[in-house]
């Protein structure tokens, strides 16, 4: 019986241990992340790939949306499974101004690929993932999303 409890203790901890890593990545940047380096403000993570018009069209609003409100993070990761090479070549040609996340090594999200493109899920400022949204989102869209969420938080 004490091997059983043993054994059952060990595999505990290892699968504590490999959940280590979970929710963190690296940007193209290099800089290695967590979601949980974003508490405290809205995190928008984007889903998009080139070959999506809508996600192509999302950028520009997407990076209005991070320089005008400090207190929205935006980061995107990209759909298919490109090369960070790949990747960054596709940041200088669509003058992408927010953070990508890196493909290799392999991210750790909270959030599931969404089925279809674009993709966007919002994390509120306490870790609680939303989402996704699925189709094009512009930033009075995600604003306005925000405000309700919080608008519902402070009148409950």
């Amino acid at each position: 019986m004490k091997k059983l409890l043993l054994a059952a203790l060990l595999t505990a901890l290892s699968l504590l241990a490999a959940c280590s890593n979970e929710n963190s990545f690296q940007l193209l940047s290099g800089e290695e992340k967590t979601i949980e380096d974003y508490k405290g403000q809205w995190l928008v993570i984007n889903f998009w790939a080139e070959w999506c018009p809508p996600c192509l069209e999302e950028i520009p609003e997407l990076g209005k949306l991070a320089l005008e409100n400090p207190e929205i993070a935006v980061i995107g990761v990209s759909y298919d499974k490109l090369s960070n090479h790949e990747l960054q070549q596709l940041v200088e040609k669509y003058d992408i101004s927010y953070p990508i996340i890196a493909t290799e090594p392999m991210p750790f999200l909270p959030v599931e690929k969404p089925q279809s493109l674009p993709g966007t899920y919002l994390i509120s400022p306490s870790g609680q993932a939303m989402g996704p949204i699925l189709g094009k989102v512009d930033r009075s869209k995600i604003l306005e999303i925000i405000n309700k969420i919080e608008n519902t938080e402070v009148s409950s």
